[in-house]
């Protein structure tokens, strides 16, 4: 063999070792997505979980959040405005993790925060917020919000 040859069977061994190397960086890459999006919904879910567990420790702000919901004529002006701040914070933790499910194809337990959203806008108190708040939201999560209440009997 010539020096040629060697030469020639060097460069297809580099073009081998090329190609297993970036076979191996691409199911790196996809494996660090995974995580990075298991993560993101790990947080959405504790954000959530945290923010329910601070509105059932305050029985004030529990009281106000149901009453809005079921009532929202026997709050004063200064009691909707807090419930419906309340209701804000809520549905922006929803509407972030809604996107970021829409952004990346996953479903994980989408079913589950739609029934949450659906128990919601049922009310006097999310209707009534719906119909005047809808314009903050993303317009993808307001189709999505939309699209439960039609669904509801």
């Amino acid at each position: 063999m010539t020096i040629q040859d060697w030469g020639s069977i060097g460069e297809i061994i580099g073009g081998i070792a090329v190609l297993v190397t970036i076979f191996y960086l691409a199911i790196q890459l996809r494996q660090s997505t995974q995580a990075a999006h298991r993560h993101t919904y790990n947080t959405a879910a504790d954000s959530m979980a945290q923010f329910s567990w601070n509105l059932a420790k305050n029985p004030y702000l529990q009281k106000l959040y149901r009453t809005m919901l079921r009532a929202p004529d026997s709050l004063s002006d200064d009691e909707l405005l807090q419930a419906e701040t309340i209701l804000d914070a809520y549905l922006t933790l929803m509407e972030s993790y809604y996107l970021h499910n829409i952004q990346f194809g996953e479903e994980l337990s989408q079913a589950r925060w739609g029934r949450i959203l659906s128990r919601i806008f049922v009310t006097p108190g999310g209707q009534r917020y719906w119909a005047q708040r809808r314009w903050q939201f993303h317009e993808e999560f307001a189709k999505y919000v939309d699209g439960l209440i039609a669904a509801e009997p």
